[in-house]
């Protein structure tokens, strides 16, 4: 069998456990039995268990954040477009909230995030990169965390909103 569909098995094995269990109730042979595939197929993948959500993140937030690069001219809909498609992975993502895991992600975004927002050149100061970085961030998580309630169009224009006194409203606008 092929790399990438062992591991498309063995990372909708590990979600499908994820919906009754917590991570570290699912053993290695259980998640080996849901997926179908074998067990050394697993270790010839993966380490342990935690990295099939690793790829699964890098993979969703490489994905996205390629897909939506934020500009100047393209923010709000860079920002609408990245909780639209987080919102088509809504179920996965809040399994990942619930387990603890979500700080991963927070690894994935920030780079990304402050990279982006040092392009902008509207900073008034060198943290402030950080700051939305680590705010974006945490509004994603709490989203997550109340199940997705607010749609997308919502999500962007409290993000905005939030930035309001940070950044010249030319630039939120």
């Amino acid at each position: 069998m092929k790399k990438h569909i062992v591991k498309e098995y063995y990372t909708e094995a590990m979600f499908a456990l994820l919906k009754t269990k917590h991570i570290h109730e699912i053993s290695i042979s259980e998640l080996v039995k849901k997926s179908g595939a074998s067990r050394a197929s697993f270790y010839r993948n993966y380490l342990t268990k935690e990295q099939i959500i690793d790829e699964y993140l890098e993979s969703v937030f490489g994905d996205i954040l390629t897909r939506h690069p934020l500009s100047a001219e393209n923010m709000r809909e860079g920002v609408k477009g990245i909780f639209e498609e987080l919102q088509q992975k809504k179920n996965k993502l809040s399994l990942i909230v619930r387990e603890g895991l979500y700080y991963r992600a927070d690894e994935l975004l920030y780079a990304s995030t402050v990279a982006q927002i040092k392009d902008f050149n509207v900073l008034n100061n060198r943290y402030q990169p950080y700051f939305f970085a680590g705010a974006a961030s945490a509004l994603i998580k709490a989203w997550l965390q109340f199940g997705c309630e607010e749609s997308p169009e919502e999500m962007t224009d409290i993000f905005f909103r939030s930035l309001k006194g940070y950044m010249t409203s030319s630039d939120i606008d």
